[in-house]
């Protein structure tokens, strides 16, 4: 694997100088991630922070009745630097699992490490910047689609935004990310297809 071109490809170290890069390979640890294959699990210690090259990851946890709830459905085409969620509030207990739903290649870092080479180098600065920007700009959208817009809009702005995501998903992940019950996703993706036919008639 020639890691520099990998790296260079990744949208959030494209700004990056070539030595900011060369630091950030000599920081990573490469991982493999099978379908379903756990990154973290609750309970486990996990203080390290990780980016996707590739692939399809969803952060979950299970509420008081045992049902998962899909907070983040990340993809190779929306990736950024990540964490555990509990890590942005301080939590120590850890309740969220993170697991592969396709093949997916992840790059892991120390996150004091990575946070020290931050700040010794701007562009990586930046980057990681802009990425909690990207994080809390997700989880602002998600916000105010739950309270303010139907599930059909959600449904229908979750296709025309993340189509990698739609297409290689299981339905049951979208429906619990989308706040809404399978049968209701079906029902949604057939009105959809029926628009989209009459469309081109």
């Amino acid at each position: 694997m020639d890691l520099f071109k990998t790296f260079k490809n990744i949208v959030f170290f494209q700004d990056l100088s070539d030595e900011e890069i060369n630091v950030l390979i000599s920081l990573s640890t490469p991982r493999f991630l099978r379908k379903k294959e756990t990154l973290a699990e609750p309970g486990q210690s996990f203080n390290q922070l990780f980016i996707l090259s590739n692939g399809l990851l969803r952060f979950f946890f299970d509420d008081e009745n045992g049902n998962e709830t899909n907070l983040f459905l990340p993809s190779e085409k929306e990736a950024a630097i990540m964490e555990s969620p509990e890590s942005f509030s301080g939590e120590s207990e850890r309740k969220y699992t993170i697991e592969a739903v396709i093949e997916s290649q992840i790059f892991l870092f120390n996150k004091a490490e990575f946070e020290e080479a931050a700040f010794q180098h701007r562009g990586i600065y930046n980057a990681y910047l802009k990425s909690l920007k990207q994080i809390i700009n997700t989880l602002k959208v998600r916000t105010e689609q739950l309270c303010s817009t139907s599930p059909h809009s959600r449904y229908e702005e979750f296709l025309e935004s993340r189509p990698f995501t739609s297409q290689n998903a299981n339905r049951k992940y979208i429906a619990n990310f989308l706040g809404i019950t399978p049968n209701s996703l079906s029902r949604m993706t057939a009105r959809v297809h029926k628009k989209r036919n009459e469309r081109k008639k």
